[in-house]
C-alpha cells in the first residue's frame, strides 16, 4: 500500500487494506434469467467494471469476489478474459451476510481456505453491483474506519418514507432531513467485523442487511458516517 505522503492527499496509510465484494445475489427486481452483476454493459459485465474500481487502487492488496457456487465458472472466466489481478473467488452463501462472512473466512480460517490469505487491518466491502466508486470516497471511508473501527458511505433521501398502518392506510411519516441513506463502500478494522460476524444470530445472518448495524450490535462499534456522492447508487 502506498503510505501518505504528508501533503494533503487523501490516501490511507499502510497497513494492508482488502476489499470484499459480494456478488452471490440472483438480481430477483431486475429479472430475466442472467443475475445483474453478470449483465452486459456495453459489452462487459457489470462486476468488471467494480472489480476494475477497485483493481486501480494500488493500495488494496486483496479483492474477495463471493459468488454463487453456480456462477463460480462465469466469475473464473471474467477474470481471465479482463485480466484482473489479486482477485480471489469465494462461494457465497444463501444470504447477503452469509456471503461476506464467507469471503472474510479466507483471512482467517485455515478449513474455508486451502492459503489463507494475509489479514488485512481494514477491510472493504462493496457491492459488485455499483460500480461507479472513486479513491477518494474509499480513502475516506477505510481512514475513518482506522479511527474509529468502522466507517461506512451514506447520501441524503431523495423520497420520504412513510409507514403505513395495519389497514393500509398511512400511519406515519419521517422527517427527511433528519436521515440518510445508507450507501456502499463500507469499511471495518478486520477483527471488529469479523467478530461480529462470529457472534452473529442464525437470524441476523438469514435477515440483517445492514453492515454497520452488526459492528455496533456485537462490538460496540459505533461507526463513522462519510459524506458519499451521487454516483454510489446500486444497479
Amino acid at each position: 500500500m502506498e503510505p501518505s505522503s504528508g501533503n494533503g492527499d487523501a490516501r490511507p496509510a499502510a497497513p494492508a487494506v482488502a476489499a470484499v465484494l459480494p456478488a452471490g445475489g440472483s438480481g430477483e427486481r431486475l429479472g430475466g434469467a442472467t443475475p445483474k452483476q453478470f449483465c452486459a454493459v456495453q459489452g462487459r459485465p457489470l462486476v468488471s467494471y467494480t472489480v476494475q474500481a477497485m483493481e486501480r487502487i494500488s493500495w488494496i492488496s486483496n479483492i474477495i469476489v463471493v459468488v454463487s457456487s453456480e456462477n463460480i465458472e462465469t466469475m473464473k472466466s471474467i477474470i481471465e478474459k479482463y485480466g484482473h489481478k489479486r482477485v480471489v473467488i469465494v462461494k457465497g452463501g444463501i444470504t447477503r451476510h452469509r456471503s461476506i462472512f464467507n469471503g472474510l473466512k479466507v483471512f482467517a480460517e485455515n478449513e474455508f481456505s486451502n492459503h489463507l490469505l494475509q489479514k488485512p487491518e481494514v477491510v472493504i466491502i462493496h457491492d459488485a453491483v455499483r460500480p461507479f466508486v472513486e479513491e477518494d470516497i474509499i480513502s475516506k471511508v477505510v481512514m475513518a474506519a482506522k479511527e474509529h473501527g468502522a466507517a461506512g458511505a451514506i447520501c441524503p433521501l431523495v423520497s420520504t418514507v412513510i409507514a403505513s398502518a395495519a389497514d393500509g392506510c398511512l400511519d406515519h411519516s419521517l422527517e427527511r432531513a433528519r436521515y440518510r441513506a445508507s450507501e456502499m463502500p463500507q469499511a471495518f478494522l478486520f477483527d471488529i467485523i469479523y467478530g461480529a460476524y462470529q457472534q452473529c444470530t442464525d437470524y441476523d445472518l438469514d435477515y440483517g442487511t445492514e453492515c454497520l448495524h452488526l459492528a455496533l450490535k456485537y462490538c460496540k462499534t459505533n461507526a463513522k458516517l462519510v459524506e458519499g456522492t451521487a454516483d454510489l447508487w446500486k444497479v
